[in-house]
């Protein structure tokens, strides 16, 4: 899994360009396509994501704070297709989990990020 850290300006610039999002705010949360506003002050967190990547807003030590999530080269991974329980936020998600191995050379499932989602008929 590549990782790049951004300023937030630049990732919410990038971030409204993808296809879904997961919000997460004091007051609401959000899945689907990307809201047509998002406010950063009360935001939790921001994960804009399509198949090639995901870009992450997220709060650290009461800062806002950025990076940008992708395959790298040779990558080894794996999709679990998960479905919603909840119809308001659609009817299903890909999660997609990067294998990473340890100082000895074990294998175990590591990071992972979001990579699509499906709609139901209360969200399209």
């Amino acid at each position: 899994m590549s990782v790049e850290v951004m300023d937030v300006q630049t990732a919410l610039e990038r971030g409204v360009k993808l296809p879904c999002a997961l919000v997460r705010s004091l007051s609401a949360v959000s899945l689907g396509p990307v809201p047509a506003e998002i406010s950063t002050e009360d935001l939790l967190e921001a994960r804009f994501f399509s198949a090639e990547e995901e870009i992450r807003l997220f709060r650290r030590d009461g800062t806002l704070r950025a990076a940008r999530v992708a395959d790298a080269p040779g990558e080894i991974y794996a999709d679990q297709d998960c479905e919603i329980a909840n119809p308001a936020l659609g009817a299903g998600i890909t999660v997609r989990t990067y294998m990473e191995f340890d100082g000895d050379g074990q294998a175990y499932w590591g990071h992972s990020r979001l990579k699509d989602w499906r709609g139901g008929a209360e969200n399209g």
